[in-house]
């Protein structure tokens, strides 16, 4: 059965009849790094396809706690010829190191069904023209606030920055604030939604410069750096400290929607959800982050591939999207699940997930740069220095560009 003769059965969702589940079953497996709740979210998804498909074995399989993990042991198993059916890619991996072993899904996926994904989500699958993964985990972050501290929250940088400082509290008396208006922790992303919302541009058109010293990037650092002033900052997560209520606000993956809920329900603290406050160009841009799903093409079997299309379809079916989406707190895709009485009464009992939706359509993606990995790591050293006090925004960002010609060749 050639791909082209499947899309029928995957659009319908067709359960085989007992001959064709006598030709045997076939196993595929999926590596993803899903713990606690996302895990469990998967592994309801597999159990639901498989009751559907039993001609179809899922064999999930975890590995490591971070996607730096994942993408070692993807690279090493497709150099030996033994990749997974499936695995999670973040766009950065994709170019150079898996472009050419994952399966086009251009004629697997009906066009209907990618007219109904948003267009960014569509743009940061697609490689040179071809769609080779689609969307599955995405994340961006968002900013989480105090309701009982911010009755409204900061739609610009400066009430952000404003209303950071306004609520630094000394609560016990010591004279050391024990209270922050605003947490922040390090890392690229923070600074690339910042850099995006000042007008940045990440290349000049031939890609053999980096732009990030530009005015904008400069600007969007001292923003950074100036938070960091009278925030609290640390390396780790903040959902305990927002869920103790020592924190008013901070931005966060949405990745992370069920461990604040846990942290702040532990101590009735109130919360909600709002997208970035909005920079100079007066849109609230953030960046889409973890993975999306793609499917051998080399080291797997045809029948395989046949099966793990089938899968993939099924996970973006709306009836799937729905239910990962409101399990998991990762970003909504389909504009007819966000548009369906199903999300707006989801919203209605969950009004946090409203945050979420509308910073869906404000997610940019990173650029499509064969060493765009690379190029993210001088930008994560550059938020360290000025973070940790080394270096000063202008300073960082020249070296970043200084370095990055390594890159460009």
């Amino acid at each position: 059965m050639k791909l082209a003769r499947i899309l029928g059965l995957l659009c319908a969702m067709v359960i085989l009849t007992p001959a064709s589940i006598a030709q045997g079953v076939t196993e595929i497996t999926l590596w993803h790094i899903f713990t606690g709740g996302h895990a469990e979210a998967l592994d309801s998804a597999v159990a639901r396809f498989q009751a559907a498909n039993p001609d179809v074995r899922v064999v999930t399989v975890h590995q490591g706690a971070a996607w730096g993990d994942l993408r070692t042991k993807l690279l090493a198993a497709t150099a030996a010829g033994t990749p997974p059916t499936i695995g999670l890619f973040k766009t950065g991996w994709v170019p150079g190191a898996f472009e050419d072993v994952l399966m086009p899904l251009d004629n697997v996926i009906p066009p209907a069904l990618i007219g109904d994904i948003l267009p960014t989500f569509v743009a940061d699958s697609t490689f040179n023209g071809v769609l080779r993964t689609v969307p599955l985990a995405r994340s961006a972050d968002v900013l989480f606030y105090n309701t009982a501290l911010v009755p409204e929250p900061p739609r610009t940088w400066d009430e952000m920055l404003t209303m950071a400082q306004a609520l630094n509290a000394d609560r016990d008396g010591d004279g050391s604030i024990d209270r922050w208006g605003v947490g922040i922790r390090p890392g690229p992303e923070q600074f690339a939604f910042l850099f995006l919302q000042a007008g940045g541009e990440w290349f000049n058109p031939d890609e053999t410069a980096f732009l990030v010293d530009s005015p904008a990037g400069i600007k969007a650092m001292e923003h950074l750096l100036a938070l960091r002033e009278v925030g609290l900052f640390q390396t780790g997560f903040f959902s305990g400290p927002f869920g103790a209520g020592d924190v008013a606000m901070y931005w966060g993956s949405t990745a992370g929607i069920p461990f604040v809920a846990e942290a702040a329900a532990a101590h009735g603290t109130p919360w909600n959800v709002a997208p970035i406050p909005a920079g100079p160009l007066g849109m609230g841009y953030s960046i889409l982050m973890s993975a999306s799903a793609g499917i051998f093409q080399v080291g797997t079997t045809e029948a395989a591939q046949e099966a793990a299309a089938r899968f993939l379809l099924f996970l973006l079916s709306p009836e799937e999207h729905l239910q990962w989406i409101t399990q998991t707190g990762y970003l909504p895709y389909r504009q007819s699940v966000i548009d369906s009485p199903e999300w707006q009464a989801f919203l209605h009992e969950n009004p946090f997930m409203a945050g979420v939706t509308e910073q869906a359509t404000l997610a940019l993606a990173y650029p499509h740069h064969v060493e765009w990995d690379s190029l993210r790591r001088l930008l994560s050293e550059a938020v360290d220095a000025v973070l940790h006090g080394q270096l000063a925004p202008a300073e960082a960002l020249h070296r970043a560009v200084a370095e990055a010609p390594d890159y460009l060749e």
